[in-house]
């Protein structure tokens, strides 16, 4: 032992630990601080070049700009923008997660900043729910960048500039492209996306059937002869759903679809097996999924979702081995009734990187705004720590971390944990304000007390009656997080958090407000 203590300094590995180094090692008490904005600008890996973002940096804000105060509104606040500063941006190949309580700017000093700034090379989906972040940026990309994009957008909350950009989602046509080794698989994506599954559930039965249903249709149209290109989307799985229980005019005693699947012989049996699970339940088990499945189907009877689902579509492949910005603009009041949609495209996207095996360009960045709307989806938590490997970034959008704890109960620590950088701003719930209060750490306080001193005190031993302490409090309350980063805040500061760096404060940057991105962005139809 002796000679590898001489041979090697096993030391140098504990010196800079604050505490505990030895036994008798007292250590000096936790001092978090944050980083100085000079330091931040100094540092070159932070820095961003608006124009030429080569690294595909996330745009985060500025330091050291001049904040501009305009007149007051109608409402009485009083609008505050930020001039110049010096740009700050981070490339961390891990997910980012933003958090900005509702009105709070997310797309305006984030969003739509970052679809404007990264470099054509790098292919992107965006869960845009009220559509102006393609109304914003899609032209931009697509006629000053060159780059391919599509606009899913069903019911035109985007406006008539994106109108030239529409494409849909066909993906039974990608399943009939598939390889024979995983296109069954590729079948059970599809109806995993497509089934929503309820959080008050705790019998997973009904809706794991509907999904193997799904997936046998699915499969069955891809590969029966019966059905034209054309007729090879979800708008005929629909149609098969609602006729599943349609008697066969030539035998009494079998549905229509029954034996033209249990005639199919494709996909390795796999269609003849789900239909023969499926019919051969009897009486309200029988009834109950049948129903079921027309339930999570529903959304395509709306004509708009079908003419997404036939018309031109993406190629969610290009998100990986080509160049493509694919914007999904779904609006608020629709979201319930096309969740099973949207996830689909985004289980989709997920699915193609993992199978394509060249990367064209930088990662691919998801910005999945309102992520809590998209529900539980089991691709995404299994698989939230490999993504970043498969050459995607997932920017994960909420308004505060109940919405993640809701839905993920017993992993929304794991995406937190995957995350290279954490922003936020403009936060009101206690959670995320606790949560927050514990991540900066804690500093060192002083606290003074006085006393009235005795005439002998005062005579013996000076004692002024004054007296100080060292303590601990944390480097930020909740309340304290509330007030200095609020959406109103004077400074426009937002609190940015990287896992083995000091915590830093930035200002946030308006595109509509900034030399930076000025000329680069469609303003909304109105």
């Amino acid at each position: 032992m002796a000679r590898y203590v001489d041979e090697y300094d096993f030391g140098d590995v504990l010196a800079d630990l604050p505490r505990g180094r030895d036994a008798d090692h007292v250590g000096r008490p936790p001092n978090a601080y944050f980083e100085h904005p000079a330091n931040i600008a100094a540092t070159e890996s932070l820095s961003f070049d608006v124009r030429e973002n080569v690294e595909s940096k996330l745009f985060l804000g500025v330091t050291g700009g001049k904040v501009v105060t305009g007149q007051r509104m109608p409402d009485g606040r009083v609008p505050r923008w930020v001039q110049g500063g010096v740009p700050q941006g981070v490339a961390d190949d891990r997910h980012h997660f933003l958090l900005a309580g509702s009105r709070g700017g997310k797309g305006r000093a984030f969003l739509v900043n970052n679809l404007i700034a990264l470099p054509s090379m790098t292919s992107s989906l965006t869960i845009d729910p009220k559509g102006d972040l393609a109304a914003t940026t899609a032209r931009y990309r697509a006629e000053a960048l060159g780059q391919e994009v599509a606009v899913t957008d069903m019911f035109d909350c985007s406006g008539s500039k994106t109108r030239k950009f529409r494409k849909g989602l066909n993906v039974i046509d990608g399943l009939c492209r598939a390889d024979r080794k995983t296109f069954t698989a590729d079948a059970m994506l599809i109806a995993d996306a497509l089934v929503v599954e309820s959080e008050s559930i705790e019998n997973p039965h009904w809706d794991e059937c509907t999904k193997e249903a799904i997936s046998g249709l699915c499969a069955h149209i891809a590969t029966h002869s019966n059905y034209s290109d054309g007729q090879r989307n979800l708008v005929t799985v629909w149609e098969l759903a609602a006729a599943a229980c349609e008697p066969d005019p030539n035998d009494a005693h079998a549905f229509a679809l029954e034996n033209e699947m249990l005639a199919n012989d494709a996909a390795g049996g796999y269609v003849r097996a789900v239909a023969r699970a499926f019919y051969s339940r009897t009486g309200d088990e029988f009834a109950s999924v049948a129903s079921n499945m027309r339930r999570h189907l529903s959304f395509i009877g709306i004509e708009a979702m079908q003419d997404a689902l036939r018309g031109p579509c993406v190629d969610p492949a290009k998100i990986k081995n080509g160049s493509l910005a694919w914007y999904v603009s779904i609006p608020t009041m629709r979201d319930h009734a096309l969740k099973g949609f949207k996830r689909l495209c985004v289980q989709t996207c997920l699915a193609a990187c993992e199978k394509e095996q060249q990367q064209f360009g930088n990662q691919a960045v998801f910005f999945l705004d309102e992520f809590h709307a998209l529900g539980r989806m089991k691709c995404i938590e299994t698989a939230i720590a490999q993504f970043a490997g498969l050459g995607v970034k997932l920017v994960i959008v909420l308004q505060d971390l109940s919405q993640i704890q809701r839905i993920y109960p017993k992993s929304w620590q794991t995406f937190l944990g995957n995350a290279g950088t954490l922003q936020t701003f403009a936060g009101n719930d206690e959670a995320t304000l606790s949560y927050l209060s514990k991540r900066v750490g804690e500093a060192v306080t002083v606290s003074h007390s006085s006393n009235q001193p005795s005439r002998d005190q005062v005579l013996e031993s000076a004692n002024s009656g004054m007296s100080w302490a060292l303590g601990n409090k944390p480097l930020l309350t909740p309340t304290e997080l509330e007030f200095y980063f609020a959406r109103d805040d004077a400074k426009l500061r937002q609190l940015v958090l990287r896992p083995g760096y000091r915590p830093m404060v930035l200002q946030r940057c308006f595109y509509d407000k900034s030399e930076y991105f000025a000329g680069r962005f469609d303003r909304r139809d109105t």
